[in-house]
């Protein structure tokens, strides 16, 4: 036979045996179901629209947990800090992902709607089936209760209210710190996870535990995946025990090696430090800064960072934690600190005995951006980060404006002293306990709420003599077992003819601090390659003391 026809023939035989394949799953899967099985068929709609919207679900039989089946897709994840797990699929386009941790499963309705088999109803004991659906932050769980009979086909709509509708869906929310290993194929999965979460933009991050670990298939916009409202990009954690943990989110390739040191890497060498690796993630395009903060090991460089405008933000919230008290501090001793959000997923959730259900799996804690997403999501996202125009969030929507300005705004100022008027608002599912506004760290204003109302509205006129900074956190009721549930907007700067905030017991207690990081820095144990990187740390350490030694030069 020629060629061309070996080829049709083979052609047309993977297509026989492609189309016998489809019509033998649904069969297969058919032939599997129990008998006297219910079906039950789940749609979530948005209330306001009657679209149908993604969303995680849980079941209950009774008062206890339920699974959902069948599922067409599995995340099982058991996080031992190399993140090697993947999504498993029986279909080339799941409508149910289930994702499993500690013994505990959390569905997502990928397409906002499914259908499941289920056992019936007991009637001697008036059993009754419940359905949670969750969908993000900003919009109210919703709950839903029935009983099913034996063969009986059930359809259960239900439908959740945004709690700021015409308001919230102008903001972009993310979560800058994801270690799950993500191949191009995965991507359609992700996309529609995070659009169950309402998160707008995520951030997967590799990493080094002796071995690569959540392993991404690409950087830069060839990695990125996205639709019209979303988007994931690969980004890094490089970490050691030397300097703390540092992130590059977004970069067009990864600043290698991604970690140093015996613990994370396999050599006890020091180098690079994190302000070679901030310098050359911002030259590839990446946002630079401070993972858990202060970056969670014994030593830190931060300080360092900041007094030499190296990054563009800390890691504000994570772990249910607000470090308030640290940035405060920072942000009185002069630096432009941007707070931002992340979860560290999946390694959060074994820092809970039971995941509470109305927290998101993917941006728990997250940071928002007043902004439209434009070709692309988490670059419209990654430019308010940069801009420090930014709100991190648990739970509450906070808008927060000085002069008709937003967060990350600069406004310089003449004369003896400076008057602003401002509005914070904060609304979420549950009621407000207060909402503040906070100058220089100290409380300015206030508004307590009634135990009842979920929104609550701050007008507020404050005069400073002296540069400032000026921020709303709004704080709702939370419940046992659960962190504080808070938001917080990043600060608007005050600048009295442009010279940054100066408070000197933060700065010495910041110079301090620093005096303590550079004597481990001076130990001649460290570990490096060529005399010249020595030498180079040694310079930036002894430039940083003199840096403090002062009031904050002008940010650049």
């Amino acid at each position: 036979m020629k060629p061309t026809v070996l080829r049709s023939a083979w052609l047309r035989l993977c297509l026989i045996a492609g189309f016998a394949l489809a019509l033998a799953f649904p069969q297969l899967r058919d032939a599997l179901r129990p008998a006297h099985t219910t079906r039950v068929e789940i749609r979530i709609e948005r209330a306001d629209t009657g679209q149908p919207i993604p969303a995680r679900v849980y079941l209950f039989k009774g008062a206890d947990p339920f699974r959902l089946s069948p599922v067409d897709a599995l995340l099982p994840l058991r996080a031992d800090l190399f993140y090697r797990e993947r999504i498993w699929r029986q279909t080339e386009r799941p409508s149910v992902l289930e994702v499993t941790a500690r013994d505990a499963s959390h569905f997502i309705l990928l397409d906002g709607q499914a259908a499941f088999d289920l056992p019936r109803s007991r009637t001697d004991i008036d059993e009754k089936y419940r359905v949670e659906v969750y969908h993000g932050m900003f919009f109210k769980p919703a709950v839903e209760e029935f009983t099913l009979g034996a063969d009986e086909t059930r359809r259960i709509t239900v439908r959740i209210e945004p709690v700021a509708p015409g308001r919230q869906e102008n903001w972009l929310s993310a979560d800058d710190h994801i270690h799950l290993m993500r191949a191009r194929e995965d991507d359609d999965i992700f996309l529609r996870w995070i659009a169950a979460e309402d998160l707008s933009v995520a951030n997967f991050l590799e990493l080094q535990r002796q071995q690569h670990a959540a392993v991404q298939y690409a950087f830069g916009r060839e990695g990125e995946a996205r639709n019209p409202r979303h988007s994931i990009r690969s980004g890094h954690e490089s970490r050691s025990l030397f300097y703390g943990h540092v992130l590059v989110l977004g970069p067009e390739r990864m600043v290698e090696p991604l970690s140093i040191g015996e613990v994370y890497a396999n050599s006890p060498e020091a180098y690079p430090y994190p302000s070679v690796v901030f310098d050359q993630g911002r030259k590839l395009g990446g946002v630079t800064g401070f993972a858990h903060f202060y970056g969670s090991q014994p030593n830190s460089t931060l300080i360092m960072n900041l007094a030499r405008n190296e990054i563009d933000f800390v890691e504000l919230f994570q772990f249910g934690a607000l470090h308030t008290a640290e940035w405060y501090e920072l942000l009185n001793a002069g630096f432009r600190v941007v707070g931002n959000a992340g979860s560290d997923f999946p390694a959060n959730i074994g820092r809970l005995e039971t995941w509470p259900r109305i927290f998101p799996l993917l941006g728990p804690e997250r940071a928002l951006v007043l902004a439209t997403p434009g070709e692309s999501a988490y670059d419209a996202w990654a430019d308010g980060i940069r801009r420090g125009a930014a709100v991190v969030t648990n739970g509450p929507f906070l808008e927060f404006s000085v002069d008709d300005q937003t967060p990350g705004a600069v406004l310089d100022w003449q004369g003896a002293s400076k008057t602003v008027r401002g509005t914070a608002t904060a609304v979420f599912h549950r009621p407000i306990e207060k909402l503040e506004i906070v100058v220089n760290g100290e409380v300015v204003a206030s508004r307590p709420g009634d135990t009842q109302r979920t929104e609550l509205t701050l007008p507020f006129e404050t005069t400073v003599r002296e540069s400032s900074w000026i921020a709303a956190r709004a704080k709702a009721s939370s419940r046992e077992k659960e962190p504080e549930i808070w938001a917080h907007a990043n600060p608007v700067y005050l600048l009295k003819n442009g010279e940054p905030v100066y408070r000197e017991g933060a700065r010495k207690s910041v110079r301090e601090r620093w005096a303590k990081e550079a004597a481990f820095y001076r130990n001649p144990s460290l570990v490096f390659a060529e005399p010249a990187q020595r030498q180079r740390l040694l310079e930036m350490v002894a430039e940083t003391e003199t840096i403090l030694t002062s009031p904050q030069p002008r940010w650049r």
